[in-house]
């Protein structure tokens, strides 16, 4: 049994700026920060070559206008550090943005596009960055382009099976192992249609506090399983 896709869902970055008695600013860049330091331990792992990394919820965006104004500078100035940084480039990792990413400020989403096209031409990886994105909106979205296709003459009933149908997602690869942090023990709605044989891992640490061994440990913890795909 191989490890080849790991997801993460980093949550309790809010929890974790009460209980540390930081500020909200302060508690948001950590997770960012986090997010850096998390690719560069799986370097250690080269049969890992997908991983992906939910970033931004579709609840999230009914969070304060405050709080949002707050996670959008942040996204920029992420976006920002990445497109000059050339660890994509050096470690051959093409990116990507998915969800419903219209619906984002026009400069984040100028930037996604410029980032998205900067790693393009890499193929050794693949990190997916998962913005305004939720898995029940993901179905839909993938219904409203099957329905296209079907009124285009491009897809007929008997051609739609669950194969086909994953294509139509905006992640058509299912991940190996899901690692949410924060002790909240559900998936919150990340990718139900791929997840239905992915492993969980639920650590108690929020995300800021999520350290290389808590990483090793939900790897391992893998490792020990056995994957029978319900035979």
């Amino acid at each position: 049994m191989e490890l080849n896709s790991i997801a993460f869902i980093p949550d309790g970055n809010r929890r974790y700026a009460k209980v540390a008695g930081i500020s909200l600013v302060e508690s948001y860049l950590k997770g960012t920060q986090k997010a850096w330091e998390v690719m560069e331990w799986l370097k250690k792992y080269p049969k890992i070559t997908v991983g992906t990394f939910w970033a931004l919820s579709n609840e999230n965006l009914e969070r304060t206008t405050a709080e949002l104004h707050l996670l959008f500078k942040i996204f920029e100035k992420e976006l920002d550090k990445t497109i000059k940084n050339d660890f994509f480039e050096k470690n051959g990792i093409r990116i990507k943005f998915v969800g419903r990413l219209y619906s984002l400020p026009k400069k984040i989403q100028e930037k996604v596009k410029e980032l998205e096209h900067a790693t393009e031409i890499f193929s050794k990886k693949t990190v997916n960055i998962a913005l305004h994105y939720g898995g029940r909106a993901e179905i839909v979205d993938a219904a409203k382009k099957i329905l296209t296709d079907f009124k285009q003459n491009k897809l007929t009933l008997n051609e739609l099976n669950e194969e086909r149908f994953k294509n139509y997602l905006y992640f058509p690869i299912e991940p190996d192992l899901i690692i949410r942090t924060s002790g909240t023990n559900r998936l919150s709605g990340f990718m139900p249609y791929q997840s239905v044989y992915s492993e969980l891992y639920f650590c108690p640490k929020y995300w800021p506090e999520f350290s290389e061994q808590d990483l090793e440990q939900a790897i391992d913890a893998f490792n020990e399983r056995e994957r029978r795909y319900g035979k």
